[in-house]
């Protein structure tokens, strides 16, 4: 079952991972590179990426089935 993805808020790296069925390591290096658009938040500078990016990605990847 899909699970639902609001496109305005900021999903965590582990969070955007298991909705993009891959690691958190892959979604942060992934992001550092810039092949996932994702920011650097909060005070520990912790990586997220807006479900507006996750819903992109799904759908470029064929994970929407």
């Amino acid at each position: 079952m899909k699970r639902k993805v609001n496109p305005g808020r900021w999903y965590t790296a582990r969070e955007a991972a298991a909705l993009l069925s891959i690691t958190e390591l892959t979604v942060k290096d992934r992001c550092r590179k810039k092949t996932i658009k994702g920011k650097q938040r909060g005070a520990l500078k912790a990586w997220h990426v807006l479900g507006r990016e996750i819903n992109r990605l799904r759908k470029a990847w064929n994970l929407d089935s």
